[in-house]
């Protein structure tokens, strides 16, 4: 059993690249988040809506795009910009003020990231609470009600009517649970246990996601929800 558990840890699984988590931060300053493992972790978290279907394929792309603002501006000056913070001061300093389109793109991203986040906790906690009360695990395989748990947590009130409904139509069309951790792992099964304790809840407490959250940039108008995330 143990030989086989070891083999299990060893096979790849979306959680094998180090690249796609959220660095943990150095010193008390949560503000210094590098921008560019930022913008790696967000690309990441793009790979892992995929997962849930091709419904949710517009929210990857919403999402790729949303990265794609903010690492355009990055590449114009790597060095300047090496933290998100500076990024979002030149930006801002660049656009008078006000949102330019990278400050716009993380924006979205920070929000996509409240919804991601309320996603995680709500994965994880249920799994959990079943394994530990001896529950059965059928009950928690349909994943529709904590997606719109988490949209009406977050994302909801930055969506216009149209982006509503849409979202409406995308959450049910959600995975149950066991589709989408096969597809975490990659096809490989059996993996449940070390994509609960491995990885898939690290990233829910983590500093990195925990500041970048918190610290929105600062804004002169709304954007308007043309995004879904």
């Amino acid at each position: 059993m143990a030989s086989e558990n070891v083999e299990a840890a060893n096979q790849e699984t979306y959680f094998s690249h180090q690249e796609r988590m959220f660095p943990e931060l150095d010193g008390t300053d949560k503000r210094l988040i590098p921008t560019e493992q930022f913008l790696k972790a967000c690309q990441g978290i793009a790979e892992f809506v995929g997962f849930l279907g091709l419904a949710f394929v517009p929210v990857k792309k919403d999402i790729v795009g949303n990265v794609h603002k903010v690492r355009t501006k990055f590449d114009t000056d790597r060095q300047r910009m090496e933290m998100l913070q500076d990024l979002v001061d030149i930006d801002l300093a660049e656009n008078g003020g006000k949102i330019g389109a990278a400050t716009e793109g993380l924006l979205w991203l920070k929000r996509g990231l409240e919804f991601m986040l309320e996603l995680l906790k709500a994965l994880v906690r249920d799994y959990k609470n079943a394994r530990m009360k001896g529950e059965d695990l059928s009950k928690t395989e349909n994943l529709s009600g904590i997606l719109s748990d988490a949209y009406e947590r977050t994302l909801k009130r930055h969506h216009n009517f149209v982006s509503k409904q849409i979202f409406k139509v995308v959450l049910h069309a959600a995975p149950y649970r066991r589709t989408l951790l096969l597809a975490i792992a990659y096809g490989h099964g059996g993996l449940e246990e070390i994509s609960w304790n491995s990885r898939l809840g690290s990233n829910r407490n983590n500093p990195t996601v925990q500041s970048s959250i918190r610290s929105q940039p600062r804004k002169s108008r709304e954007p308007k929800a043309t995004n879904f995330l």
